[in-house]
């Protein structure tokens, strides 16, 4: 009877799109964390390289809910990233007063890089040079890495079960 009134008043779609966004954003970070991709392809193993890696992984998720047609759930990623960065941006001390300052400014960049890397993605272009202004400040001799990164994005771009399958992908480019 309960689950009954949920579904009525829309409480479970609401729980479900909750529960969908906390397991895309869990698998988004366990690919990010992956030792393979800072030992073994070269990303930096920074608080910024870590960063620029799970936003990539947003990114293709973000692009890949809104090619079929599920917005409310893209969106719903992307403000929940949105909050663990600022979760992480408190831990790291940003203080109370500039935390707005702050969050304004990653938003603005983190939200260009989602649309460059979707736009990417959803015309089959290369997101080479997004990858290495974002993560390598625009260095040509991390063009290796970058590359592997696009093979990754596309990959889970182009794959049905997208960041499940993250982690196979990585030790498939590996």
């Amino acid at each position: 009877m309960t689950n009954f009134l949920r579904r009525l008043l829309g409480q479970s779609t609401t729980n479900n799109l909750r529960t969908q966004t906390s397991h895309r954003l869990e698998a988004a970070k366990r690919a990010a964390l992956q030792p393979t991709l800072y030992a073994s392809w070269g990303v930096p193993d920074t608080f910024d390289g870590r960063f620029e890696a799970l936003l990539a992984l947003v990114s293709v998720e973000f692009a890949r809910l809104n090619r079929d047609n599920a917005p409310r759930a893209a969106d719903a990623l992307l403000t929940a990233f949105m909050q663990d960065v600022e979760l992480a941006l408190q831990a790291s001390g940003v203080s109370e007063a500039g935390m707005r300052k702050k969050m304004r400014q990653v938003e603005t960049a983190s939200f260009a890089r989602v649309e460059q890397i979707g736009a990417a993605l959803r015309t089959g272009e290369t997101t080479v040079p997004s990858i290495l202004n974002a993560m390598f400040s625009g260095q040509d001799s991390a063009q290796d890495t970058a590359s592997r990164l696009d093979s990754l994005l596309h990959q889970l771009y182009a794959d049905k079960d997208g960041l499940e399958s993250a982690l196979t992908a990585i030790e498939e480019l590996s």
